[in-house]
């Protein structure tokens, strides 16, 4: 005799039966896990430092074109120009600047602490040595701030880790605050803060303020983009806009590259003086 006949054993499994699909109907879905994105850890200032450092020495020389926007009252520099930079390690800046037809408006070359910046206009180029730019008159300030738009392209920063102060966490960056004396002098003089992306550990801004909080100079690198061979350990990231702020004279330059050709040779005569 077959059991799964019997009415007794049929009675109870459909009993069974009920009382799972009631169990089941009474029981809401559970709703699905999103994982948390985890954090990365804070990177310590030796870490970024490093990295920087690595980058930089991936670049031994570059050539970009740009079109440079600055306002103030400097001059000749407070309207739109197109123009060119060359660097070659260590420190070999040469910068050019063209009138829409062509014509040259200004040319200032750094080759280690000597500089010279001839302008349309002048027969002699007003010459000295860095960081004064005191002969330049009212033609430092821009070239002081496009100096530092080099110095963000490149990921240099003017600190040390023993310069160090605190690190906080942003939403998307960390912020790293150094403080900086003049010169040999060991009394602050400048607080210099440096926005750090969580993921690339690629600069996003770097400020200056007073020890008595006053903003002094801001500087904001953005659209970042892989240059050189595609690939290849001498290919690196550099942010192809550049923007640098000073409040005290209310002053700007920006610098908005349209090609950066990293690492191809550069004739020696681009930074011999004339």
């Amino acid at each position: 005799m077959s059991y799964c006949g019997h009415p007794f054993v049929r009675w109870v499994a459909a009993g069974a039966l009920c009382l799972s699909l009631g169990a089941c109907a009474g029981r809401a879905p559970s709703p699905p896990v999103e994982p948390v994105p985890a954090r990365a850890p804070v990177l310590t200032p030796q870490q970024v430092l490093a990295t920087l450092h690595a980058r930089e020495a991936n670049v031994t020389s570059l050539k970009g074109l740009f079109q440079a926007e600055a306002e103030g009252s400097f001059s000749p520099f407070s309207h739109r120009v197109q123009g060119t930079l060359f660097y070659q390690r260590p420190r070999s800046i040469r910068i050019k600047g063209f009138t829409r037809f062509g014509g040259t408006l200004f040319d200032f070359l750094l080759h280690d602490r000597s500089y010279a910046l001839h302008t349309a206009g002048r027969r002699y180029p007003m010459v000295g040595r860095a960081p004064d730019f005191r002969p330049l008159g009212n033609l430092g300030l821009p070239v002081q701030l496009s100096l530092r738009a080099v110095d963000v392209l490149l990921g240099r920063l003017r600190w040390t880790a023993e310069q160090f102060r605190e690190v906080r966490v942003a939403k998307t960056a960390y912020r790293y605050t150094a403080a900086l004396s003049h010169g040999n002098s060991p009394n602050v003089s400048v607080l210099q803060h440096v926005w750090v992306d969580h993921s690339s550990a690629l600069i996003q801004g770097i400020e200056y303020y007073s020890t008595k909080g006053k903003k002094l100079i801001t500087l904001t690198a953005s659209d970042y983009r892989k240059v050189g061979p595609p690939d290849q350990p001498d290919s690196v990231v550099l942010p192809f806009s550049i923007e640098v702020k000073e409040y005290v004279t209310s002053g700007s330059v920006s610098l908005k590259f349209s090609e950066i050709v990293p690492n191809v040779p550069v004739p020696g005569k681009e930074f011999e003086f004339q």
